[in-house]
């Protein structure tokens, strides 16, 4: 459920803003004036948005979240194995 979620969240998003949209951009935007403001308030954050600039910002969020949601199960299953 948790993959379908993810997969569904990112159809939809994209679907929403329109076939020449991207929504990680417009997100990014929008999330971006609040880091301006706040940045010392949310370290982490500024630096994810750093990173992403440093990548391009390239719209990539389909990857990332599967590939944290698999990392995190991963942990969930060594957990119960050991």
């Amino acid at each position: 459920m948790l993959l379908a979620g993810h997969v569904r969240g990112i159809a939809q998003q994209s679907r929403a803003a329109g076939s020449a949209a991207k929504p990680e951009a417009e997100f990014a935007a929008v999330l971006g004036t609040v880091v301006q403001a706040h940045g010392e308030r949310y370290p982490a954050l500024t630096a994810a948005f750093a990173s992403a600039a440093s990548l391009g910002g390239q719209d990539q969020a389909l990857d990332f979240g599967l590939q944290r949601i698999l990392d995190g199960l991963g942990v969930l299953i060594t957990q119960r194995a050991g």
